[in-house]
């Protein structure tokens, strides 16, 4: 009888401390969260561990690590579960879901890393004052509840924000700039945002040099610092004053193709005809 007594002290005090474990993460609880990939264009693939596939139209993204990555001319549009809103990825760019959560409460939480390219996000109001979509990028965060906006990462991980309607939180190094709609603003790693500026949507490409270098060619020039810059289909970095300084091989027909893409993803394409 004293063996029965013990043997079930034991699991009512393991049933105690179960309740304890769970009452001290209040907030996580099975999700029944996705994204949906929608009107996939071109070279789409998803990735999780070392497997990988193309997209078809009706797959869903539900776990932490679930990644999609487009190629060069490519995009997809990721719907967020229940009506909450979209984000278009453009070309070049890799999005991994780093959280889908619901919370006891019933709010929704969803993060998404973005460590290059550019995504456009059109999220509704948010009725749950818990609830957020943020993207993660390697210099900080850009986080909503309502709003359409867009984000663009250069390879070095500095961040772009534009915001069209709403307001968009951008925070990095414990500081956090509110970029309302009609402004932009710029995010350095290691560095706090910079204040919000308006929305300029400049895709001016200044080219100050352009000079051959036998079977190469030295380009040096300007774009918005928020934009990002390709040269032959390939990503190029730029400073925090929007200045390049790049060699690439040189064509057999002496043009250089150059595309400038803002963060709300407006694209204009430049021929960079060498003397």
């Amino acid at each position: 009888m004293k063996a029965w007594w013990a043997g079930l002290m034991l699991v009512m005090v393991g049933l105690v401390m179960a309740i304890h474990a769970l009452a001290a993460d209040p907030l996580r609880v099975k999700s029944d969260q996705w994204l949906e990939v929608r009107r996939p264009i071109g070279q789409v693939i998803y990735s999780r561990g070392q497997t990988s596939q193309p997209v078809h139209k009706g797959m869903r993204l539900q776990s932490v690590g679930d990644t999609i990555t487009t190629k060069q001319g490519s995009s997809v549009v990721l719907g967020i579960d229940v009506g909450t809103g979209f984000v278009k990825v453009s070309e070049n760019t890799t999005v991994t879901v780093q959280k889908l959560e619901t919370g006891n409460k019933g709010e929704r939480i969803t993060e998404l890393l973005v460590l290059s390219g550019q995504v456009n996000l059109q999220v509704r109001p948010l009725t749950n004052n818990a609830s957020r979509v943020e993207i993660k990028t390697p210099a900080g965060v850009a986080g909503v509840r309502g709003t359409e906006f867009g984000v663009s990462v250069q390879n070095d991980g500095k961040m772009g924000v534009g915001t069209k309607k709403g307001a968009v939180a951008t925070s990095a190094q414990g500081q956090t700039v509110l970029v309302k709609g009609g402004f932009q603003n710029l995010t350095i790693p290691g560095q706090p945002p910079s204040p919000a500026v308006p929305l300029r949507e400049d895709t001016r490409l200044n080219v100050s040099q352009l000079l051959a270098r036998g079977r190469r060619v030295q380009i040096v020039g300007t774009v918005d610092p928020v934009n990002l810059l390709l040269i032959n289909q390939q990503p190029q970095n730029v400073n925090s004053n929007g200045r390049f300084d790049i060699t690439v091989p040189l064509p057999s027909n002496r043009k250089v193709e150059a595309t400038v893409s803002t963060p709300l993803g407006t694209k204009q394409l430049y021929q960079l005809i060498v003397p």
